[in-house]
C-alpha cells in the first residue's frame, strides 16, 4: 500500500473473528488507533513492513517489536 492505512479496533476485531492475520506492508504512514489492545495487536498482525513512520500505543509497538521491520 502506497499512503495512509489506519487500523481501528473494530477492523481488527473482525480480522480476528474471521480467524486471519494481516501481513502489512506500507511505504508511508501506518497508524494503530489506540483503543487497540497489545494483545488484539498480537492476535491479528502476523508481520509490518514500514517504509516511513508507524504510530501506535508504546504497548502495541513494543507488542510488535519482533513483527516490525522499518526504515
Amino acid at each position: 500500500m502506497l499512503g495512509l492505512q489506519h487500523y481501528t479496533r473494530h477492523e481488527l476485531e473482525a480480522v480476528r473473528a474471521a480467524g486471519e492475520t494481516l501481513e502489512v506492508k506500507v511505504l508511508g504512514l501506518v497508524s494503530i488507533a489506540d483503543d487497540v489492545s497489545p494483545e488484539l495487536a498480537l492476535e491479528t498482525i502476523a508481520s509490518m513492513e514500514v517504509l516511513g513512520t508507524f504510530r501506535a500505543s508504546p504497548a502495541v509497538k513494543a507488542a510488535l517489536a519482533s513483527r516490525i521491520q522499518s526504515t
